[in-house]
C-alpha cells in the first residue's frame, strides 16, 4: 500500500517561533505534532506531548519559549516510496508514532501518524467483515 493518500500536507514550525504561536497552530489544524523545518526539509518534530512536558511541567512561559527548546531534532521520516507496512515497521522498531514522508531532496510532503494507521485498517477490517458476511451464509463453516 502507498504512502499517497497522507500526503496532504504536514503543519510545520520554525525554530525561532514561539511554542504558544506553536500550540495555537496545532489547535488550528487539529494536529498534534508539527514538523520542524529548515527551508522546506524536516529537521525535527515537536509534539503536545513535549509542549506539557518541556514547557508547562517546567513552569516555563511559551510566550518567550521558542521551538528550539522543545523541538526533538532528526525525526524518523519515511520516503514517498516507502510502504504502509514500512511505516508500521519503523513505528514499532522505533517507538514513535508520528513519521513525516519527505521526498528524495529532504522536502517535507505529508506526515503519517500511528492514528492515521489505526483508522485505516479498521475500515480495511471492516470492509473485510462485510465481504465475508456477504458472501457466507450463517451456517455454513470455511
Amino acid at each position: 500500500m502507498s504512502l499517497s493518500r497522507f500526503e496532504h500536507g504536514a503543519v510545520s514550525a520554525e525554530l525561532t517561533e514561539s511554542v504558544t504561536d506553536v500550540a495555537r497552530r496545532m489547535r488550528e489544524f487539529r494536529v498534534g505534532c508539527v514538523v520542524v523545518t529548515h527551508g522546506a526539509r524536516a529537521i525535527g518534530i515537536v509534539t503536545d506531548r513535549d509542549l506539557v512536558l518541556r514547557v508547562m511541567a517546567e513552569a516555563r512561559d511559551p510566550a518567550t519559549t521558542v521551538v528550539s527548546d522543545v523541538v526533538t531534532y532528526d525525526p524518523t521520516t519515511l520516503q514517498q516510496t516507502d510502504s504502509i507496512e514500512t511505516a508500521l515497521r519503523l513505528m514499532r522498531e522505533r517507538g514513535v508514532r508520528r513519521l513525516p514522508i519527505v521526498r528524495h531532496d529532504g522536502k517535507v510532503t505529508g506526515i503519517v501518524t500511528a492514528d492515521d494507521l489505526t483508522v485505516m485498517l479498521a475500515a480495511e477490517l471492516s470492509d473485510l467483515g462485510a465481504g465475508i458476511r456477504g458472501n457466507v451464509e450463517a451456517t455454513e463453516s470455511r
